[in-house]
């Protein structure tokens, strides 16, 4: 065992019990691989149960800065700094209340064959209806580089949302999945982890009302004045997302809608977009750090990343209760255009694909 390992284990651990920033080992390090029973036996936490795991949850700040920093040489597959990454995401988990998605398990093994070749983790709040939302992003990266809006970013944005929806008593299950193997050479293959997920899902898909995304959504937007932008690609599927969005509004981040094939699948939404499931991808677009070794944490902005969290929050309580239906919203021209224009900060025609798509891509270039 290293002595990067060895750092992160409690006093008296082994690897098969291992711990960060305090202690859940209801798994084994290794994620072993077990039948996935039927959700329906999960025993719903009380809120009393999740508050008092709450203070072991590190804040968003001290989250990022550690899931992003170089001693975990970009959280890379097979490397140490990913095992170090997947274990301080389950013990996030379980200091939030948590239960285990699959089965008994965190941890899903990502099955190339016989060969395990990576681990999405994940965990649910059961609610009452049997509807489920789902909020996820990414945690590997590229080894020598620390990731630090590529995904580190979204996945401590993801556990303070949770941290401050800790009271959650809603109809839908609330389920938080970080991902693995979503960068190339897996992107888009069978053995992406969210493409595996949906392939192997321990929850029925039919029942689910939205998958929220998140990828690069710690830096700002380098265009002067719109830097507080986040982009929400999916809407354009279903009017009740259309609603969700815009009736949530936010001091901190201007979220604007925009079309998913502006762009194409750029992320872990790729999968639920495919099999016509609900979806909202936010993101802050390209960046010159993206996959850059100086994608680091001194470039972030936290102010923003909480606010986008905040906004999250009053997102996911729009969303409980409502049956998304999935019918496409055929006047979303006006919304792209009015996203164009608080963008550009010029008036445009009320649909300018050809003006949309080229903002798009220096965007996401």
């Amino acid at each position: 065992m290293s002595l990067l390992l060895e750092t992160c284990l409690l006093a008296g651990g082994d690897d098969s019990s291992l711990h960060i920033f305090g202690g859940f080992s209801t798994c084994t390090a290794h994620g072993d691989i077990v039948s996935v029973p039927a959700l329906a036996g999960k025993r719903q936490a009380t809120i009393s149960d999740r508050i008092l795991g709450m203070a072991n949850v590190p804040s968003m700040i001290e989250t990022c800065r550690f899931l992003s920093d170089p001693k975990l040489d970009g959280r890379h597959p097979g490397g140490e700094g990913h095992e170090i990454a997947k274990m301080y995401l389950r013990d996030m988990l379980g200091h939030l209340g948590f239960q285990p998605l699959f089965g008994d398990s965190w941890f899903q093994a990502v099955m190339d064959g016989a060969k395990a070749v990576g681990e999405n983790v994940a965990g649910i709040w059961p609610g009452r209806s049997g509807r489920s939302l789902v909020l996820a992003a990414h945690y590997d990266h590229f080894k020598g580089i620390p990731g630090a809006d590529d995904n580190a970013a979204a996945l401590s944005i993801l556990i303070e949302t949770c941290r401050l929806l800790h009271q959650w008593a809603g109809d839908h299950d609330l389920i938080l999945c970080f991902f693995d193997l979503e960068e190339p050479p897996y992107f888009q293959t069978d053995i992406m982890g969210s493409v595996y997920f949906a392939e192997h899902c321990p929850l029925n898909l039919e029942t689910l009302d939205c998958a929220v995304i998140l990828d690069l959504c710690g830096h700002d937007v380098a265009i002067t004045g719109c830097e507080d932008a986040l982009f929400a690609l999916g809407a354009e599927y279903s009017h009740d997302l259309v609603q969700a969005v815009q009736s949530v509004k936010s001091e901190a981040v201007s979220v604007l809608m925009f079309k998913n094939e502006r762009i194409g699948d750029m992320s872990d939404h790729h999968v639920f977009r495919l099999r016509g499931k609900p979806f909202l991808f936010l993101s802050c677009g390209w960046w010159k750090h993206y996959h850059q070794p100086t994608d680091t944490f001194d470039r972030l902005n936290l102010k923003k990343m909480q606010g986008i969290a905040e906004w999250m929050v009053r997102v996911v309580h729009n969303l409980d209760g409502r049956i998304v239906r999935m019918n496409p919203v055929h006047d979303f021209g006006r919304i792209e255009a009015e996203s164009l224009k608080r963008l550009t900060g010029g008036e445009l025609p009320l649909v300018l694909d050809g003006s949309i798509a080229e903002v798009m891509r220096q965007l996401y270039r």
